[in-house]
């Protein structure tokens, strides 16, 4: 299959979506255009010599690829595997995975782990990137949402396209600076404050403490309200998933019991295949004995010539 994101089909209104029932093949588009680019995808971590689950059964090979355009030029990216002789039942061999200019169709590289820096170079992104930020797979949002600061602001700003957190960075350091500036400014110019008595000394001490034991208290009060916050939250999304999996139930039991009639038929058809070579021999046999039974008329009606 082929799909063309530059048709004015896809690219006149600027959005379109991927839409259709469970198991057509929405999530498999994304997984294809991942599987080209990484030689994986978030459904299937690793495919190797030893197993490949995203070839298709009774086939001897496979492949995806990928056009895309950066800032940096168009780049075509195609991944491949085969069995051998490209039989449905030979030896699995080593996925091959390599990164081409698009218009001119040289190659800048053709080894696996040569081909995820070249393909992070062009894009910015390596896998885990593209996958949280271009792809948010199937409950990879999550995942976007708890990376850690560091991780999520490169995702931003490819999100973006621009360098904004980077200027943000910048603009906290040079705050920080001014701000310490003023503080040593500040300590200076308190350095010639009359001490204060022993016994205001003691009383705003005392202060201190309480106001210290309070910020404890509240501290602590927030963080059981945090606590108890994420635990509502999570109840909440366990029982909508509850609910969606008591949906998909339905349906199941539903597509069941429509398939019945066609199941039985099936039952019917295995235990016609199971007798077709009895069948085939009895055909056989039935056959002779109509043709033994000709030849013996004949001779039968030839005997009193013949004697």
């Amino acid at each position: 299959w082929e799909i063309d994101l530059m048709h004015p089909a896809f690219a006149s209104d600027g959005i379109f979506a991927i839409t259709g029932p469970t198991g057509a093949g929405k999530t498999t588009i994304l997984d294809a255009i991942c599987l080209a680019l990484y030689g994986r995808t978030p459904r299937l971590n690793k495919v190797t010599k030893s197993g490949n689950e995203i070839m298709s059964r009774q086939t001897g090979e496979c492949f995806a690829e990928v056009t895309f355009e950066t800032q940096s030029g168009r780049y075509r990216c195609h991944w491949s595997q085969h069995r051998a002789r490209k039989k449905q039942d030979g030896e699995l061999q080593a996925p091959k995975h390599e990164i081409a200019n698009a218009d001119s169709g040289e190659i800048f590289e053709s080894k696996i782990r040569g081909v995820a820096d070249q393909i992070e170079s062009a894009t910015g992104m390596d896998f885990d990137r593209f996958t949280r930020s271009m792809l948010l797979a199937q409950g990879g949002f999550a995942a976007f949402l708890q990376a850690a600061p560091d991780d999520r602001a490169p995702i931003l700003e490819q999100i973006t396209g621009t360098e904004i957190y980077s200027q943000i960075s910048i603009r906290v350091h040079e705050r920080q600076r001014e701000e310490r500036e003023k503080l040593n400014l500040l300590q200076a110019e308190t350095a010639g404050i009359v001490i204060l008595e022993p016994e205001q000394e003691q009383e705003i001490g005392q202060a201190l403490e309480t106001k210290q034991k309070d910020e404890t208290d509240l501290a602590t009060k927030s963080a059981d309200t945090g606590k108890a916050i994420a635990w509502l939250t999570t109840i909440d999304g366990l029982k909508k998933e509850i609910g969606n999996l008591a949906d998909e139930a339905s349906k199941l039991q539903i597509d069941i019991e429509a398939f019945k009639p066609d199941r039985e038929k099936l039952n019917r058809a295995l235990g016609a295949v199971s007798l077709d070579g009895t069948y085939a021999t009895l055909t056989a046999t039935r056959k002779q004995q109509a043709d033994d039974k000709a030849a013996l008329k004949t001779e039968e009606e030839a005997l009193p010539r013949l004697e």
